[in-house]
């Protein structure tokens, strides 16, 4: 991946996900896919949907996140206007 192509993906997004049991917690990506995005046709798994996010990071793409769709109850882009945990920027 050139530096050209790093430069215009920016950095990732920060996502807030609550689960069903009421852990929050934040998930950094580039790319989320949500059920019923890719027909079976085309060769998305069959059985439960999953919600999966990947980001790039130090220069290599990476899962940040892969769950069962049943299990997240919210995902929340967080915008900059707000602080990150722990005084985080």
């Amino acid at each position: 991946m050139s530096t050209a192509e790093r430069e215009r993906r920016g950095e990732p997004d920060v996502y807030e996900i609550v689960w069903m049991s009421g852990h929050v917690e934040t998930v950094l990506a580039h790319q989320v896919s949500y059920p019923g995005g890719l027909p079976a046709f085309l060769g998305a798994p069959e059985g439960k949907p999953r919600i999966r996010m990947h980001a790039e990071i130090d220069g290599r793409w990476k899962p940040t996140l892969d769950a069962l769709e049943e299990d997240i109850r919210t995902i929340r882009l967080v915008t900059d206007a707000e602080p990150l945990p722990g005084g985080a920027s």
